[in-house]
């Protein structure tokens, strides 16, 4: 009918739309980002606002290090932690005394050497301080543990002290690592899309397990095979 054919017709247009939007949204240009921070950096450094210029510095770093890695399956275990030390500093001085937090690293593990999935971290690291310690209102700590586990095994355990989910939010939670959630969902997006980046890259006996005690605490462990290949 000619209605349907109207309502076909806007739906095209609406689609087409989008994709210019997002074709738009993907031609801003990285260098001209990372120019523009730099010249803020050196504005802020001219002022004698050292932290803001610090700051400035970190995000640059962070920026550089994503968008050199959201094509990438593979970077070392230090680079990783260095993007990790930038974007936790940028958090402390957003939250200040609201957020403590750790790095504990086994230190046998040759970080230069071991090799892992790129951004497979952080998101499970800002879940923990938006929707575990930034909720309570209260100072919180977040402890980032990594370590050799038996069969070859690395264990990247993310803590924190924040409100925690009681048994149905949990069970909730642990089902949307295997199953889409709905994208406009809250929870749960960050960890299905990390929990199956790593079944499709190191297979299904791999990935994330959430233990959490309401009002407690919350730990997410991170389980993928420890390969190193020499490289620094």
């Amino acid at each position: 009918s000619i209605y349907q054919n109207k309502i076909a017709a806007e739906r095209l247009i609406n689609e087409q739309q989008q994709m210019e939007m997002k074709l738009l949204a993907g031609q801003i240009n990285p260098h001209f980002l990372y120019n523009t921070l730099e010249m803020l950096r050196m504005k802020a450094l001219t002022e004698g606002n050292r932290s803001l210029s610090k700051a400035i510095q970190m995000l640059g770093k962070c920026m550089h290090y994503v968008l050199s890695n959201t094509k990438s399956t593979s970077t070392t275990l230090k680079r990783e932690i260095t993007y990790l030390e930038n974007y936790l500093s940028i958090m402390k001085m957003r939250f200040g005394n609201r957020l403590n937090y750790s790095i504990e690293i086994d230190p046998k593990l040759s970080l230069g050497e071991i090799q892992i999935l790129p951004l497979l971290i952080q998101p499970v690291v800002e879940n923990a301080i938006i929707h575990g310690l930034e909720e309570t209102g209260e100072p919180g700590l977040l402890v980032l543990k990594i370590k050799k586990m038996q069969n070859n095994r690395l264990l990247i355990t993310v803590y924190d002290n924040g409100i925690g989910m009681d048994k149905d939010t949990l069970l909730k939670m642990r089902s949307h690592l295997d199953q889409v959630p709905n994208p406009n969902a809250n929870h749960g997006v960050a960890m299905y899309n990390i929990n199956t980046r790593i079944h499709l890259y190191y297979g299904p006996e791999y990935g994330i397990k959430i233990l959490s005690k309401p009002n407690k605490c919350t730990f997410v462990n991170i389980s993928i095979p420890l390969v190193t290949n020499g490289e620094d």
